[in-house]
């Protein structure tokens, strides 16, 4: 016997203050799916693509949060559920009845997982390398990406033309240049304001045109920090 969840599009965002909320795209229609505790999360995944019309390569993220009597003693500050593994589909279903409405919160698009990713500081690697691994202290993290970012702008040099990136690529680029910006943030404020760096500015600021008049679209960093981080990237992906 399965269970019917209603689909919701969209991302979660962290407040100042460090609560939770999911920022519900109003663009896109709603979807139910019926999921049963056998089906496994590879399978879910294909069917949600299916569903929502998603390409094969675009990044997924896949969450669930709790009912709010659950969230003691932290409240709207616990992070949502990340779905990673089949027995994840199983304990999501096995709350169903203590929520009024099952809900499965879905994120695609690489910018968009990625910055969920960023908030959860979900571990990720880049070649070999691992980072935001288990016992790595803030201070060891941000000394390696400052020294990744160092290493990359010295020894490398190209343009945006002869770049290419598929949406599994594009994973890395966006954390990479989160992780940048948070690093050399000169304030606790200016941490706050992460950007969302699309591929069209960066074409835009190499080629020297001007960035999109839309002011979510204009939150970017320096055209140094730009440049040095598609070097990083075409190490990335050449790797």
């Amino acid at each position: 016997m399965g269970t019917f969840v209603r689909i919701v599009q969209g991302v979660w965002e962290k407040t100042p203050t460090g609560e939770w909320r999911f920022d519900e795209n109003p663009a896109l229609e709603g979807e139910t799916v019926l999921i049963k505790p056998e089906d496994s999360y590879e399978g879910l995944v294909e069917m949600i693509r299916i569903r929502l019309n998603l390409g094969v390569l675009t990044p997924v993220a896949l969450t669930y949060q709790l009912p709010d009597w659950m969230l003691l003693p932290e409240g709207p500050r616990t992070p949502p559920i990340t779905l990673s593994a089949d027995k994840d589909v199983e304990t999501m279903l096995s709350v169903r009845e203590y929520m009024t409405e099952p809900v499965m919160y879905v994120t695609s698009e690489p910018e968009l997982v990625v910055k969920y990713q960023f908030l959860c500081r979900t571990p990720f690697k880049i070649g070999e390398n691992s980072f935001l691994g288990e016992g790595i202290t803030k201070e060891q993290h941000h000394h390696a990406i400052k020294g990744i970012y160092f290493c990359s702008s010295k020894r490398y040099s190209f343009t945006m033309l002869d770049m290419l990136f598929n949406e599994h690529q594009l994973l890395i680029v966006y954390r990479v240049s989160l992780e940048i910006e948070m690093v050399y943030a000169p304030s606790n404020e200016e941490r706050e304001e992460f950007f969302r760096l699309t591929v069209d500015d960066m074409i835009s600021i190499v080629e020297g045109e001007p960035l999109s008049t839309e002011e979510e679209r204009n939150n970017v960093p320096n055209e140094e920090v730009i440049v040095k981080i598609m070097i990083l990237t075409r190490i990335l992906c050449n790797s």
